[in-house]
This record gives C-alpha cells, sequence and structure tokens, in this order.
C-alpha cells in the first residue's frame, strides 16, 4: 500500500514540551512525505540503495522492507533476523547485514534469503555496525562499545576476510565510508583519556590513504564522550559528519579538504543530555538535515553554518540516503523521503 502524507508543521507543542525540544523554527522548503507507514520496534538502522530502483532498510527487531521502484512502493521482504544495525548491498542481488550480536549475513538473491556467514570471518566479533564496498572490495566495522574496535576487510566480495583490530586508537567503531579503492574512513569512539574507563573516549574520524592497511586520526572532538556516528560523502572534497554527544549540545563535523582537516559546528545547544544525533544526509552540498533520539529533525541550507528545528511526527532517526534528487530516512512512523525539485533557495 502506498501512503502519501507531506509532513508540514503539525502540532505537537505538548510533545516537544515534553521531550525539551526548542521552539519550531520556519522548516525548510519542501516536504518529507511518509511513503511507507511501517513503526518499527526499537528503531531503523541502515538503508542501503545499490541502484536508482532498488533499496533495503534493516530494522533493530531483525525486519528488512524492500523496494524495487526506486522507494515509490515497499514492502516487509524479510523478519527474524538477530537483532541488525547495519545493511549494505553491493548490487541488485548480493549484500550483507551485519547484527550487534556478531552474526554477518549475506544474501545473493536480492534479499530474498539470508546466509549466516559469521564462520568465514578470521576472529569472532561483538557487532557490527557498519559495511560498504568499492568493486568488490567490502569492509565491515564495530562494534560501537564493548571495546570492539575490529575492522574487517574482504578482496573477493565476501569469499574470503581478513582482520585488523583497531584497539590501540579507537575504544568502538560505528561507520565506515570509502570514497575509492585507496581512501577511506571509520567513524566511532577515541581511547579514553582515562585508563581503566573503556568506553568514555571522544568522537573520532580515522582515515586510510592505502586501502585500508593503515589508519590514522584526522578529528578528535573535545566535548567529552561521544562518537562519530554517520558520514556523509557529498564529493571526494566535502564530507560531512554527524557527532553524538552527551552533554546537550548537537554537532555535527566538516572536511572541505578531503578529510585531512575537520571543523566542529553546532546544530543546537541546551538539548537533554545523553544520546542525541545519530543520522545525518544532505540532498546537495548546502542543504541537509540531522535526527537520532529526538522527534523532529533539523535542517541547515548554508552548509552547516545555521541550523533549524523542522518539527514532524518522527523521530529515532539513525541513517540517511541520498537516491537521486530524493533524500530517504527512516523514523518512528516508516519510511521517508524528501525530493529535492521541491527545495527553492
Amino acid at each position: 500500500m502506498r501512503i502519501l502524507t507531506p509532513l508540514r508543521p503539525v502540532a505537537l507543542t505538548a510533545l516537544c514540551a515534553a521531550i525539551g525540544a526548542p521552539p519550531q523554527a520556519p522548516q525548510t522548503s519542501g516536504d518529507w512525505t511518509l511513503v511507507f507507514a511501517k513503526p518499527a520496534v526499537g528503531k531503523y538502522e541502515d538503508i542501503s540503495f545499490p541502484d536508482a530502483k532498488h533499496g533495503w532498510i534493516a530494522s533493530a527487531s531483525g525486519s528488512i522492507l524492500m523496494t524495487s521502484d526506486g522507494g515509490v512502493t515497499w514492502s516487509v521482504q524479510t523478519v527474524g533476523l538477530q537483532r541488525l544495525r547495519s545493511l549494505h548491498f553491493v548490487d541488485a542481488k548480493h549484500g550483507f547485514a551485519g547484527s550487534l550480536a556478531g552474526i554477518l549475513y549475506e544474501t545473493t538473491d536480492g534479499g530474498v534469503t539470508w546466509n549466516d556467514i559469521t564462520s568465514r570471518l578470521p576472529k569472532a566479533a561483538k557487532g557490527f555496525c557498519g559495511i560498504t564496498h568499492v568493486g568488490k572490495k567490502v569492509y565491515v566495522v564495530g562494534r560501537y562499545n564493548l571495546g570492539a574496535a575490529d575492522y574487517f576487510y574482504s578482496p573477493d566480495g565476501g569469499k574470503t576476510w581478513e582482520a585488523q583490530d583497531l584497539l590501540s586508537v579507537a575504544d568502538g567503531l560505528v561507520n565506515v565510508m570509502f570514497l575509492n579503492d585507496k581512501v577511506g574512513f571509520i567513524g566511532g569512539m577515541g581511547k579514553s583519556k582515562n585508563p581503566g574507563q573503556m568506553g568514555s573516549g571522544p568522537a573520532i574520524i580515522l582515515k586510510t590513504t592505502d586501502g585500508g592497511k593503515n589508519w590514522h586520526t584526522v578529528f578528535e572532538h573535545d566535548g567529552g564522550r561521544g562518537y562519530a556516528w554517520k558520514l556523509f560523502p557529498i564529493d571526494k572534497k566535502l564530507i560531512y559528519a554527524g557527532l553524538q554527544s552527551q552533554d546537550g549540545v548537537y554537532r555535527i563535523a566538516k572536511t572541505t579538504d578531503g578529510g585531512d582537516h575537520w571543523d566542529t559546528l553546532t546544530v543546537a545547544t541546551g538539548r537533554p543530555t545523553g544520546p542525541a544525533i545519530q543520522g545525518i544526509g544532505f540532498i546537495d552540498a548546502n542543504t541537509g538535515w540531522v535526527g537520532g533520539f529526538f522527534v523532529g529533525m533539523y535542517a541547515t541550507t548554508d552548509g552547516g553554518k545555521t541550523w533549524s528545528f523542522v518539527q514532524q511526527p518522527d523521530g529515532i532517526i539513525n541513517r540517511f540516503e541520498k537516491v537521486g534528487n530524493s533524500l530517504f530516512t527512516a523514523g518512528t512512523r516508516g519510511v521517508l523521503r524528501y525530493d529535492a525539485h521541491h527545495v527553492t533557495h
């Protein structure tokens, strides 16, 4: 069933007051549309579109949604997998999904069946939070805590795997992204400043220029415990990252030189302490949104310099995915889409 519901400002005063949301600012031009009403148990965790028509969304409950018409219609394709956190398709048939329990799944028939391939890995993993690929090379990282700074690499599309422990520089890994087969980035949590307190480190971003053989820290935030949660590249120079902090300040990181130098930009202040921003996504170089453990989103039209609160019914947003002239995400009510042709500057 196709459901098209424009998300315009609604009367959420009581709800926003309950969660401490700021007054609503003018909404960015255009509409977020609910294209598939399917509330998730927990939250939706990851989105993957290997081409313009085929897309998948994984939920924490172990279900996977699928579209074959570019996100116009969706259906529940799979249920009953372990608690999923990451999902990535190499093409319309071949994909991977990772659970927080350390199980890695593979499909070769477009998500109809999923096989547990954990036994192929050279070591046991505590969980998988991020997956990506370049050509036949597949990269997997995780978990975000428990001292799980594991980096897995397959040179042959998942047939064989190598592993690297990045615990010397990170307490946990969340997201991995490669610009090409040489240059890549990992976001996560750095080493704790207090020995013996693993899991209290700052947000960090790691970079490789040799295909993942060596990684070095290119960004470390000074805002206390946190994560670089999601990375969103615009091109080989301009990359954004959502920073999950714990101090009531919402922030992102931005680089304009290919990840060697990063600036920290403030989204909002005076927010409740605890988990905050997770997902970040841009429809073009300047127009983007962040979501996370709050109802609504924040929007920018000037590359992150200023942000306005977009009051709408969905929250717990963990991932954005750009597909052509549309941007997809999934929140409390289901799958959302933003169409770029609505944007006016």
